[in-house]
């Protein structure tokens, strides 16, 4: 049987465990919030322990900023996450000041420098890669074949959530070789790279018209109940296909930021 990868070392750990069980002592802990102590402070003891630190009073601030820099702001975490893991950390370090195994508590120095939710950093090539070997994986049902085209519209052809759901069959040349798209700069049409064209093509063929419902209706992504698909359900979908693929803090604004490329490769201006 293999060693459990996620067990703290004892030099370390030993305070880490000492203060689970103080936290399962005491009333009123949620099994919730032990699991998110555990999950975090098993974290911190990895990245400790690889850089050389073997007590918790060698611990500085500039070595705890790296760690929630590291497991939050270069993962492209949110406000949300960065602040439970800032959290975790006070509790933890103001256990081992009362337990005086700390003379002062570093987490105490800890300050906020994330990006805003507007300006969450984008995927990194790896993740989008991940992100993009999984929509070629997808099944030829009706939801896969639009899961699969809402990933080329928003990672390959950068579109926004809001123009994403606001394309309609009439955006469409007939041959599915452009699509008209309306940006800020105004109406603009856009070849579309091969593995676009080919998601969009397949999924009217064979996904959307065992989607709709009623003939009237001429939006391009629909729900499983065959209504125009909405930015919230947008979200949702490609937060779900995430974690689907292993990813679970992905994003539209995420994933249509690739470094250094342009989000979108313009045709000509629509007539």
């Amino acid at each position: 049987m293999n060693a459990r990868t996620d067990a703290p070392s004892e030099a370390l750990g030993i305070w880490v465990l000492r203060f689970l069980d103080a936290r399962i002592a005491a009333e009123g802990t949620a099994p919730s919030t032990l699991r998110a102590y555990r999950h975090v402070l098993f974290r911190l003891v990895r990245f400790l322990e690889v850089r050389g630190f073997r007590r918790w009073a060698e611990v500085d601030a500039p070595a705890l900023q790296r760690f929630l820099d590291e497991n939050v702001l270069q993962r492209g975490g949110s406000v949300r996450t960065w602040n439970q893991r800032l959290a975790v950390l006070r509790a933890f370090f103001r256990f081992l000041a009362q337990e005086g195994a700390i003379a002062e508590n570093p987490a105490l120095a800890l300050r906020w420098h994330l990006p805003t939710r507007g300006s969450r950093l984008p995927l990194p090539p790896d993740q989008r890669q991940r992100l993009m070997d999984f929509a070629r994986s997808l099944p030829e049902t009706p939801l896969g074949l639009r899961d699969r085209l809402i990933l080329h519209l928003i990672g390959k052809l950068g579109l926004r959530a809001g123009q994403a759901v606001a394309l309609t069959l009439e955006d469409i040349d007939p041959e599915g070789e452009r699509l008209r798209i309306q940006t800020r700069a105004g109406l603009r049409i856009y070849t579309l790279p091969a593995p676009v064209r080919e998601s969009l093509i397949r999924y009217l063929q064979t996904g959307r018209p065992r989607l709709v419902r009623d003939p009237e209706n001429r939006a391009l992504l629909l729900n499983r109940r065959g209504d125009p698909l909405t930015r919230q359900g947008l979200w949702r979908a490609i937060r779900a296909l995430g974690r689907r693929a292993g990813l679970p803090d992905v994003s539209p604004e995420r994933l249509r930021q690739p470094p250094g490329l342009p989000l979108l490769t313009p045709g000509k201006e629509a007539g």
